[in-house]
């Protein structure tokens, strides 16, 4: 391949938005590599995503460049405007920290978080993720019919966080409103108006929290904040204040955002295909090979970013030192050579190799056993307790949010009947 023939990509075109498979699909046909003008390079073949994944020397996690962490600006090319900026100095200081660290900060922060969230400790809390799922199906079995995604796919993974954090859940819809906001942040291109919206909303985060991670310090509990806050990580001092806070932030993003899309894409499948919803239904065993395929199939994060921090070359196409590299999941999880007939979901699929739903690499997902357990959870009570259970098209909007990095539904409304 060389840099003359490299296709050209729009990811903020509302087609793609909607449909970003065909531009997967046409990507692979010509090398697995393309280029949006305005962002970056797009990587999705399988092997050479892998590849830039793991060589976090070259392609780093920090993406902004001046070294700073994450303020959550979204990654337009403007510099942020002078009244954002004064929202943003009310802000407690922000570092790099885990998703957006490169070793060894990262390694020590990645240690830390996976002491908090090892598979042992997170199947331990599978009677209380289990509680809430049936809670939350009480609340609207009677009814037959539920906005499923604010009813239940929403305060499913955000209710977990809340408990595993040891905050209150009466805020778990502020954890929300936050969380939207800064994911929107770290992924799209933001009005002025948006960028001060999310400036507000790292402001009103770190006042939530920096109180809580004193009283941590001072009183110790059992939840993961005061792990965080006193474990100390290879015989180095426990995390400071700094660290905590982008932490913080990214366990409540990518504890719930990216959960509750996984259940909302999970479900349009099942509402598809009712023979596999009735094969689920009758063998509940095979709830994690579905999660599995559709984390392969349609997953609630299509891709990150990385920077370049020398000139290289990918696959003949050369990328420049400081430029944007979009490291896009989704469509390596589409890339025939290693998933052959990527468009059929298949939940026999052999996989020879990970699917990429969770990302690759030293930065694979901390929380991918948690998400893994919530959705079997979910879908083993809401299969064991409801029957015929359809979309309410009148109802639904089945249009995508608007982003190019996180796919979800805006409304899926279903009706159903009681088991009996």
């Amino acid at each position: 391949m060389t840099e003359d023939i490299t296709p050209e990509v729009n990811l903020s075109e509302k087609a793609h938005i909607e449909c970003p498979y065909k531009m997967y699909e046409r990507l692979h046909q010509q090398g697995g590599i393309g280029v949006d003008p305005n962002i970056g390079t797009v990587v999705a073949g399988y092997d050479v995503l892998a590849a830039v994944a793991k060589n976090t020397e070259v392609y780093s996690s920090s993406i902004t460049e001046d070294g700073r962490g994450p303020r959550h600006m979204g990654i337009n090319p403007e510099p942020v405007q002078d009244d954002v900026e004064e929202i943003l100095s009310r802000a407690h200081p922000i570092v790099n920290a885990l998703f957006t660290a490169d070793p060894p900060e990262h390694t020590r922060h990645r240690k830390l978080i996976s002491k908090a969230l090892s598979p042992r400790s997170v199947r331990a809390l599978e009677p209380q993720i289990r509680e809430i799922t049936t809670t939350l199906i009480d609340a609207f079995i009677d009814r037959g019919s539920v906005d499923f995604i604010p009813e239940f796919a929403v305060p499913l993974p955000v209710t977990v966080i809340a408990d595993i954090l040891g905050v209150d859940r009466k805020d778990i819809w502020t954890f929300k409103e936050w969380g939207d906001l800064m994911i929107s942040g770290n992924i799209d291109m933001l009005s002025h108006e948006r960028r001060r919206e999310v400036a507000h909303a790292v402001v009103e985060l770190h006042e939530y929290f920096v109180p809580r991670i004193e009283e941590r310090r001072r009183k110790p509990t059992d939840d993961l904040l005061s792990i965080m806050v006193n474990t100390e990580v290879d015989g180095e001092p426990p995390l400071t204040t700094e660290e905590l806070l982008p932490i913080i932030d990214q366990i409540l993003l990518a504890g719930h955002e990216t959960t509750t899309n996984l259940i909302g894409n999970a479900m349009l499948v099942l509402l598809n295909d009712h023979a596999l919803m009735a094969r689920l239904r009758a063998n509940p065993a095979d709830i994690p090979a579905m999660v599995e395929e559709a984390l392969r199939w349609d997953p609630p994060i299509q891709c990150t970013y990385r920077r370049t921090t020398r000139d290289d070359d990918l696959e003949g196409v050369p990328v420049e030192r400081g430029s944007m590299v979009i490291p896009m999941w989704a469509g390596a999880n589409w890339d025939p050579a290693v998933f052959p007939n990527p468009e059929r979901f298949d939940i026999d699929r052999p996989m020879t190799k990970p699917h990429m739903g969770f990302g690759f690499g030293p930065h694979f997902c901390a929380g991918a056993e948690l998400a893994r357990i919530e959705a079997r959870i979910a879908f083993e009570e809401l299969l064991g307790r409801l029957a015929d259970i359809d979309l309410d098209e009148t109802s639904s909007d089945l249009s995508h949010l608007p982003s190019f990095a996180s796919r979800g539904y805006k409304k899926v409304a279903l009706k159903f009947n009681k088991r009996t």
